[in-house]
């Protein structure tokens, strides 16, 4: 069954985005970012294949973990210190059969990385978090470990092959779809036969082209045409003839790229395309956009804009040929170190004294006439020389980062403390009267001796805190911090109501506590987690904790209370100009996830489960009075701006009440995680 995104198969890029925008991890973006990504996909369409939505080749099919790995990595991705990888074009042999007119890679050495080192670097490449990694060539079919090679990434790295075709059988189309790879390009630059073989310089590469997209298409991969525009190309009648043509094919997309002068084109400055060509190429790129029934239409001319995400050669792109040189990438052929003599992180070091940041020009074009040795690519030594003499160090800036840059402001530690402080009087009637239950639940779960110090992280109204400290022998023995006087002030009542006396109450940030008022024989956490990062709170749990100490948490899952939570996402997606701040929480996805989490900070988990607590209301009105003084919206609220924020309540309680008409009570179901975890 194909995945749809609201039942359709083919969407506008920018509809696209308003529905993956409302579910993590694109609702966690900074809305100037999202702002920019909206606007980025109107020129773009999204297709379904294989239960999954592709804009094109340039990204990682939705949903994948790829895709979320791409979406991570915003708000590092183009620096050079904490090195992220958006792309990397992995050449497995620089051997080829074909003589192709425009080839990068000509004259390359021809002795081929032996399988080991390829591992090592292909482990090299994920923890710099490659979201995006091409095999190519060379003809990579002419490897017989291909497929071993391939199978060395995770799924955190979306793989597509750029072939000929020569060599593709069906049983190796199967074998690399197995393997992991998504996407198969296959190179086609004319729709008649002779003129194509003459191009690629081979007798009957045109039929084995066809024949290879069609094994792709019966494996289940991805099929796709590469194609090198040429001003005949480019001709009205000649593309829109070519379009149809890959139509006629079964590709789903024509990924388009421009001829460089390098390689086999070196010094010809006559084959590039003209302003006025790369203009064409992006109005087809829009007009095709909006037909579906043809194939997608994706350029680098687009996606490198100045106005989109520009050069990023040697900081978000690499080029590793297919002996082991690393270059900033394929059309720059310009080697900071071998992958066979030195590791890549020491390479890159190299690279990031001349590539510092993404840039508005390609680099390819920056520096080609400069580049005049016989011998491809250039010695480190030699390439230091050409990057200190004609690489500008002071250069203008892609549009995506410059937003990036700017992109401030998140809700953070004084947003939790402002919405928490609002709703103190309301926490008992619209969450405690639910949320108690797995509470106990949890502190069920435990043993006291009596004689234990604890350590509360969020303690809220004091309900949990009460109950542990009944069990101490000496309520003093429990510190019990929150961000917000107003629940401190609530949970002392709530102690001297019960005539419970000595509990060290705390303002503060609980992680910070944490970190320093230790040791503690148990800490305990409820419906707070996720405000605070995971990873850094298991971490100094377990610094904090003794051997045999125990930590106990409740915390939403992410994106809980799903529906009200959906409903914000898609109306902040359809303006993300409606929030002020970023919405960045680190609420688990499922008990598989916090397991990961609590292993990796070397703790054990004891006891792990989840469960739902439920809330019903008559009206949608309440709904939203719930979500907004129970705690579960009032964080995301204080991110809105306070101008819209009456028309947001209108929009949202329209919506709930359009969706559920035909009911007559509304479910507002929070899903959570629950554990009991032990430092060994």
């Amino acid at each position: 069954m194909t995945y749809d995104i609201d039942g359709k198969r083919c969407m506008k890029g920018n509809e696209f985005f308003t529905q993956v925008a409302a579910r993590p991890p694109f609702s966690k973006m900074h809305p100037a970012v999202a702002a920019f990504f909206k606007d980025y996909l109107s020129n773009e369409k999204a297709i379904t294949f294989n239960d999954r939505f592709v804009l094109n080749t340039h990204f990682p099919p939705y949903p994948s973990r790829a895709f979320d790995n791409l979406v991570e990595q915003f708000s590092t991705i183009g620096e050079v210190g904490e090195r992220r990888l958006y792309s990397v074009t992995l050449a497995v042999t620089n051997r080829c059969m074909y003589n192709c007119w425009h080839c990068y890679n000509a004259g390359r050495s021809q002795r081929d990385l032996p399988l080991s080192v390829l591992k090592e670097v292909i482990g090299e490449l994920q923890k710099m978090s490659a979201v995006r990694v091409t095999l190519s060539g060379g003809e990579p079919l002419l490897r017989n470990d291909l497929e071993e090679i391939a199978g060395c990434f995770d799924d955190s790295t979306y793989l597509n092959l750029n072939t000929t075709g020569y060599g593709l059988t069906s049983e190796r189309a199967c074998a690399l779809q197995n393997s992991g790879v998504f996407a198969v390009g296959v190179s086609i630059d004319s729709t008649d036969p002779d003129l194509h073989d003459r191009m690629r310089g081979r007798k009957g590469a045109f039929d084995t082209a066809i024949q290879a997209l069609i094994l792709v298409s019966k494996n289940g991969l991805y099929p796709y045409i590469v194609s090198v525009a040429t001003q005949d190309f480019l001709k009205p009648n000649n593309f829109k003839k070519f379009i149809r043509f890959a139509a006629e094919t079964g590709a789903k997309e024509v990924h388009l790229l421009e001829p460089c002068a390098t390689g086999k084109l070196a010094g010809k400055q006559e084959v590039l395309l003209s302003s006025e060509d790369r203009k064409l190429i992006l109005e087809y790129q829009k007009e095709i956009a909006r037909d579906d029934n043809l194939p997608i239409l994706s350029s680098f001319l687009y996606l490198e804009s100045p106005e989109a995400f520009g050069c990023g050669a040697g900081i978000t792109h690499l080029y590793i040929d297919g002996s082991g040189e690393v270059s900033p990438c394929n059309l720059v052929p310009i080697s900071f170190g071998n992958i066979k003599d030195e590791p890549l992180d020491n390479i890159l070091k190299k690279m990031g004294h001349h590539f510092c940041k993404p840039r508005t020009k390609c680099v390819g074009h920056i520096l080609a006439r400069h580049i005049k040795e016989e011998n491809l690519p250039t010695a480190p030594e030699v390439t230091n020389e050409i990057c200190e003499k004609y690489l500008p160090r002071n250069h203008a800036i892609p549009r995506f980062f410059k937003i990036k840059s700017s992109a401030q402001g998140e809700v953070g530690r004084k947003e939790l403390q402002s919405a928490y402080n609002k709703i103190h009087e309301y926490y008992n009637e619209f969450w405690l009267k639910e949320a108690s239950k797995p509470i106990e639940d949890l502190l069920d779960k435990l043993s006291f001796t009596g004689n234990e110090l604890v350590f509360e992280a969020g303690c809220g109204t004091g309900f949990a805190t009460v109950i542990i400290a009944d069990r101490l022998n000496n309520p003093s023995n429990i510190i019990a911090a929150d961000l917000s006087e107003g629940m401190l002030v609530e949970a002392q009542k709530r102690s001297q109501s019960k005539g419970i006396n000595g509990i060290q109450f705390v303002t503060g940030d609980a992680l910070e506590i944490l970190n320093t008022r230790g040791p503690f024989d148990i800490i305990f956490s409820s419906w707070v987690l996720g405000y605070i990062k995971l990873k850094p709170f298991f971490t100094s749990a377990n610094l904090a904790l003794p051997s045999g100490g125990k930590l106990a948490f409740i915390v939403h899952k992410e994106n809980s209370p799903y529906e009200p939570l959906k409903i914000f996402g898609e109306l902040v997606a359809q303006d993300p100009s409606i929030l002020l701040k970023q919405i960045e929480f680190d609420f688990p996805r499922d008990m598989k996830h916090i397991k990961s989490e609590i292993e990796s900070a070397e703790l054990e988990v004891v006891n792990l489960w989840e469960g739902k607590i439920i809330f019903r209301y008559k009206t949608p009105e309440k709904v939203l009075e719930h979500l907004l003084k129970s705690g579960a919206g009032t964080a995301y609220y204080e991110a809105v701006d306070p101008k819209r924020r009456k028309s947001l309540e209108k929009k949202f309680v329209k919506i709930l009440a359009e969706r559920k008409e035909s009911v007559t009570e509304y479910e507002v179901i929070h899903d959570y995680v629950a554990c009991v975890a032990e430092k060994l």
